[in-house]
């Protein structure tokens, strides 16, 4: 399976409903989304975020720094999961 082309559509209304959750919530959200859903990847995003977005840094800011990176990464992912489950439904009714 490749990665959808995500629509217009699609991107504004992950995007809409994600910016009405508090950035750390919705990053929280995703933490516990990704163990769930993608723990190898979870596992590679979190070797990143340690060794190049938090490095460094002192604690507060890595962390504010880690959750802000996380946030903008579960758009995507949440982005790329609603368009897949989009064409899904629209080859169910074809």
């Amino acid at each position: 399976m490749t990665i959808p082309m995500v629509s217009m559509d699609c991107a504004t209304a992950v995007m809409d409903k994600s910016m009405r959750v508090d950035m750390a919530q919705f990053g929280t959200e995703m933490l516990e989304e990704m163990i769930e859903d993608q723990p190898h990847l979870l596992k590679m995003l979190s070797f990143l975020l340690t060794h190049i977005i938090a490095d460094g840094k002192d604690e507060e800011t890595a962390a504010i720094d880690a959750v802000q990176t996380m946030a903008v990464v579960g758009v995507v992912f949440k982005a790329i999961k609603a368009q897949i489950e989009s064409n899904e439904m629209e080859e169910g009714v074809s």
